[in-house]
């Protein structure tokens, strides 16, 4: 009894067969996998209760096995089920007591990663010899469909390296690809026999774990978030310490597609990083987080496409001059950028905040510097003009060298004055980033750029600050712009931010001009530029009109 309990216990099939093909024994989990009670299973024909094909040999495993059985052979193959799942099979010979041959035993599990070939070509991955993301996928919608059609439910983990663009960037690629490798070993050690792993690509992987439920795919996930977090990972010299962060996502019965139950894992798995990183996220429909989580998500997917498809354009906004002087430029416009989507212009507002959660505003940065300067190059008499173009720089995109890089040897280019360009980054980003923002302001200054600090007023508000830094306009935030008409603590803001920057040789720009009022306030104080909806809207680059 006690070696019978064992082998019910085992996540395996087993499985006894005599010579005639019949079924004289199966353990527990072959009833979950034929989902035929084991009581009909014993005695019924291998060939019907489990009919399937070798891959190799394109022939039924029932009369390999006899054949084996003749020849008392065991072997090892590949075969593949009705709803086109793999498996690893295992036959051997069964004895009885005087050692004669009465049958065979089959074990079959889920296939591994090691032995994999699929249409004549190895699908491994070359880093770390896991599972491609083909056949993982192929997999994982076996799996979706044996849920929905069976009691059984699976699971999917979803797992990314956390900080690995830091190591991978200071220690260099090479470093990267080594703890690639570190972590495949460790995640491959943690797990047993018929758990699926696979490189998904770059610092992903994904594991399908079969017949289990939430609470031990939950452990599985803690177990191996722990046993990353013992590694130290040494590289040049340098130790460093490494952690994963796993999503989870149960697939049962309303498990919509193999898509889906991808994207949520994606999801959970961006839940556990915002958590704190090093740890495991469950992914449930209920939770409202997971659900605006998925809902940014998705304006990834859009954003990528339409990075893609070259699916943004760009507007401008006019930057009008409040008083007569010579050194106002004639015709100042800030570059604001869209993005087509089902045939709508989509606003900042609606894209934005997805593109900064997921660190897509560097791709979105350099499509704005690439399209518009392509757009001076066809149009090379705005060089010699009295104007001035100003470019958002995000946050993001400033703490990347090679963006800054990629930047100046844009700025460079013979046939672009860079006098006409002024780039604008917010007061929040250049204080955070001080002294990579006040390097990165003198190169462009040498080359005859010009630099606006954005939203002044309203992040880590410092005069000190702005002593120090050599930008060139001030852009007083449309917080205090709106209603200095009405509010008089927001006017003396206004008055103060212009007063010093005038001290220290900066212009100033009021934001959220919309009331002629509020214009006429700025004039009288003195503030050099107005920007905002009162003298119009945002228009279309190429239907920008000649000045007078």
């Amino acid at each position: 009894m006690r070696a019978e309990w064992i082998l019910d216990s085992f996540v395996h099939s087993l499985i006894c067969v005599n010579f005639e093909g019949e079924i004289t024994y199966a353990n527990a989990a072959t009833q979950q996998l034929t989902n035929i009670p084991l009581d009909d299973l014993l005695g019924k024909r291998f060939a019907v209760a489990l009919p399937f094909i070798c891959v190799d040999s394109g022939r039924l495993l029932s009369d390999q096995l006899a054949e084996s059985a003749r020849n008392a052979k065991a072997f090892l193959s590949h075969v593949q089920s009705r709803n086109e799942a793999l498996y690893l099979v295992l036959v051997s010979s069964v004895f009885d007591d005087e050692k004669a041959p009465v049958g065979y035993s089959v074990a079959i599990s889920a296939a591994t990663q090691e032995i994999l070939y699929r249409d004549g070509e190895s699908d491994l991955d070359p880093l770390t010899e896991l599972m491609g993301r083909r056949e993982f996928e192929r997999r994982l919608e076996n799996l979706v469909n044996d849920a929905a059609t069976s009691s059984r439910t699976h699971s999917l983990l979803y797992i990314d390296i956390d900080q690995f663009k830091l190591i991978n960037d200071t220690s260099g690629h090479v470093s990267g690809d080594n703890l690639i490798k570190t972590i495949a070993d460790c995640l491959r050690t943690e797990l047993f026999i018929g758990d699926i792993l696979c490189r998904l690509g770059g610092d992903e992987f994904g594991i399908l774990l079969s017949n289990v439920d939430t609470f031990e795919a939950r452990s599985v996930a803690t177990r191996l978030v722990k046993a990353v977090k013992r590694l130290t990972f040494m590289w040049s010299g340098i130790a460093h310490r490494v952690s994963i962060s796993i999503g989870v996502v149960l697939i049962d019965e309303y498990s919509q597609d193999r898509a889906s139950v991808m994207s949520q894992a994606d999801v959970a798995m961006y839940s556990a990083k915002e958590d704190g990183r090093g740890r495991v996220h469950v992914y449930d429909t209920r939770d409202k987080k997971l659900s605006r989580l998925h809902d940014d998500m998705d304006w990834v997917h859009r954003i990528n496409k339409a990075l893609a498809a070259d699916d943004f354009c760009l507007v401008t906004e006019r930057i009008l001059p409040l008083v007569d002087e010579d050194n106002n430029t004639a015709l100042y416009n800030e570059l604001l950028v869209r993005m087509r989507y089902n045939g709508d212009i989509l606003s900042p507002g609606q894209f934005m905040p997805a593109a900064e959660r997921f660190g897509l505003m560097p791709q979105i940065d350099r499509w704005v510097i690439k399209s518009f300067f392509n757009y001076l190059q066809r149009n090379p008499e705005l060089n010699d003009r009295d104007v001035m173009y100003s470019i958002n720089i995000s946050g993001q995109s400033l703490c990347q060298e090679s963006f800054l890089e990629f930047v100046y040897r844009y700025l460079r280019r013979s046939n672009v004055n860079p006098k006409i360009i002024c780039f604008e980054i917010t007061e929040t980003v250049a204080i955070t980033n001080f002294s990579v923002v006040t390097r990165f302001i003198h190169q462009v200054h040498e080359l005859g750029g010009k630099f606006a600090l954005d939203d002044f007023g309203t992040g880590m508000s410092s005069f000190g600050y702005l002593q120090e830094l050599p930008v060139d306009y001030v852009k007083i935030d449309g917080l205090f712009v709106h209603d200095m008409d009405k509010n008089p603590v927001h006017k003396a803001m206004v008055r103060s931010i212009n007063d010093i920057s005038h001290v220290l040789g900066k212009k100033t720009i009021a934001e959220f001009v919309e009331r002629q009022e509020i214009m006429d306030q700025l004039k009288s104080l003195g503030v050099d530029y107005a920007q905002g909806h009162l003298h119009g809207r945002p228009q279309a680059l190429q239907d920008l009109a000649d000045p007078a």
